[in-house]
């Protein structure tokens, strides 16, 4: 169902690159503990749509990378495209969210060391997150971008010989470094230091994901800059399909996968979805590619 959550605790922690592991135990430790004295918002008579076993009785532990404006925390609220859906998935099985703000690749580990249930926030994926984790049905697609100074670069061959940069923890990377060379593909630790370096001049063109950077373009200090969509190409495997955005979950609780999955359907029906990717900006038709 597609119901508001009832309660949520949230903690912010700081974030660091990507490509960069911290030590996960010692920061879930300290950082996403219950509240002391807290009781559940749960409403006595609610009743899950599916019945799940999750790290802790009668909570649904997530852990989040803010990338806006997928998931972002807004004081100790989750917000954002994904994070409505993370706090409508907890709603509909009357758990207490417990929620988690760390750097991407935590993320990653915290699912795979069995630290958490659930993520979500832009997450698209490969074979091998499919080996490691239980992955969603697709929210919503989108492809990679080229970011110029009002070149409008489309294609693999314009960028040729130019000095490119990318965020690190992308599926596309060691893609580019086998067309371009590495020495010519600049990883940055976010988007927007991307979107910087093309606005100054430091790099000519910026590899990003189309939906992640969208908005950001709207923003005042990037008028100068322009995004085109990259052209399909066989140099570059990520452009012949559109990626798809997913929730990762903690391998084997395929429970968690069925429940994740109703909710998706759930919060694109009641357009809802679409709503949220139309406020960011962002095309409402990439909604839901696994409708049938």
């Amino acid at each position: 169902m597609f119901r508001r959550l009832h309660g949520t605790k949230t903690t912010n922690t700081l974030r660091s690159a990507p490509a960069v592991l911290v030590g996960i135990g010692s920061l879930l430790a300290s950082s996403a503990c219950g509240l002391p004295g807290s009781s559940s918002t749960v409403p006595e008579d609610c009743r899950p749509t599916e019945n799940v076993q999750t790290l802790t009785d009668g909570e649904l532990t997530v852990l989040v990378a803010e990338h806006p404006p997928f998931v972002s925390m807004s004081g100790n609220e989750l917000t954002g495209i994904e994070g409505e859906l993370i706090k409508d998935i907890a709603a509909d099985l009357c758990l207490e969210l417990n929620a988690t703000s760390t750097s991407f690749s935590a993320v990653i580990e915290g699912l795979q060391s069995g630290r958490a249930d659930l993520s979500a926030g832009n997450w698209t994926v490969n074979d091998e997150r499919r080996k490691l984790f239980e992955v969603s049905h697709g929210i919503y697609t989108s492809g990679m971008g080229i970011v110029t100074r009002d070149k409008n670069w489309s294609s693999v061959e314009q960028l040729e010989g130019k000095p490119l940069g990318t965020p690190q923890g992308y599926l596309w990377v060691e893609q580019l470094n086998d067309v371009y060379g590495a020495d010519n593909v600049r990883q940055y630790q976010t988007d927007t230091a991307v979107l910087d370096d093309v606005n100054a001049g430091r790099i000519e063109a910026g590899i990003v994901s189309l939906a992640a950077n969208t908005w950001r373009l709207q923003q005042d200090q990037y008028s100068a800059l322009t995004m085109a969509e990259m052209k399909p190409t066989e140099q570059i495997p990520y452009t012949q399909e559109p990626p798809t955005s997913v929730a990762l979950i903690a391998k084997g609780n395929t429970a968690l996968e069925k429940a994740t999955n109703a909710s998706i359907k759930d919060y694109y029906e009641s357009g809802e979805l679409g709503k949220a990717l139309k406020k960011a900006g962002l095309d409402p038709d990439t909604a839901y590619p696994d409708e049938d």
